[in-house]
């Protein structure tokens, strides 16, 4: 099993080292581990936070690369997708070269769903459906990533700010949105995350949860990549085994795993 999405001190919301975040996937018998710290640009609410050194993140992880023969330790990057830096982003990928890219959305409109203004002043739907229709314009104007993130963050946020029942997210009301999402993701070749740091919240489900897995199964879906989401060393790991035999009821066999940008095959 791989852990494919994983945040260090690299990150602004993570203190954790490298060093301890290796010896935790050693211990839960990861056999992969890519960092994917976060680059989120103009980030509005304080901003720099997510101005990630580049270089001494790559420094760092090509020193634990040689220093760990015995699991394999790849670089990625998370980058906060908006569309007012897709060219840059574009840039960036043209020169700085990742193992893998996970294109995921934390900033709508100039707000994170994290924190509870966004939700302030309307319906919990009202917020989820901006997040939707921006995630899908997001990666119509930029598709040099790998894997969509955690498509459903917002729900994630949305659960913890307004509670379990007006949080509640109803599939079908936004399911076209959804349903448009994925049929870029397969059209273009992209994978779809499954991730686990929804479990660090109190969900019982992924992200996204399982009625999407579902759908985008139905749809002709079959690249699915798998990621913690830890940004400490207690959480790496976090529920992958548990979702992986989900995932394989659902006639998944595999996991996406990205080395040198290129698609591996392994079993899940």
């Amino acid at each position: 099993m791989w852990d494919t999405h994983l945040h260090t001190e690299f990150s602004g919301d993570s203190k954790a080292k490298l060093s301890d975040m290796i010896d935790a996937g050693k211990r839960k018998g990861l056999r992969g581990m890519i960092f994917t710290d976060h680059l989120d640009w103009n980030y509005p609410n304080e901003p720099g936070l997510f101005d990630l050194d580049l270089y001494g993140y790559k420094d760092a992880l090509n020193v634990a690369l040689s220093d760990n023969p015995d699991i394999e330790i790849r670089t990625g990057i998370e980058l906060g997708l908006q569309q007012h830096l897709s060219n840059r982003h574009r840039e960036l990928l043209q020169k700085v070269s990742f193992d893998y890219v996970i294109g995921s959305v934390h900033v709508v409109n100039g707000r994170d769903p994290y924190y509870k203004d966004y939700f302030e002043g309307r319906s919990a739907d009202e917020a989820y459906r901006e997040y939707f229709e921006c995630l899908r314009d997001n990666i119509n104007d930029f598709m040099d990533f790998d894997s969509l993130g955690h498509l459903d963050y917002v729900v994630r946020y949305g659960i913890k700010n307004l509670g379990t029942s007006m949080g509640a997210m109803n599939f079908w009301t936004h399911r076209k949105t959804i349903e448009e999402i994925l049929d870029i993701l397969i059209r273009h070749g992209k994978a779809l995350e499954i991730n686990t740091g929804s479990f660090q919240s109190g969900l019982s489900e992924p992200n996204p949860a399982y009625e999407i897995i579902e759908l985008y199964k139905k749809m002709g879906g079959e690249l699915i990549t798998l990621g913690s989401d830890a940004h400490a060393p207690e959480y790496v790991g976090d529920g992958l085994f548990e979702v992986a035999g989900r995932l394989k009821e659902l006639g998944f066999n595999f996991q996406a795993v990205y080395i040198n940008r290129i698609m591996h095959e392994m079993p899940l």
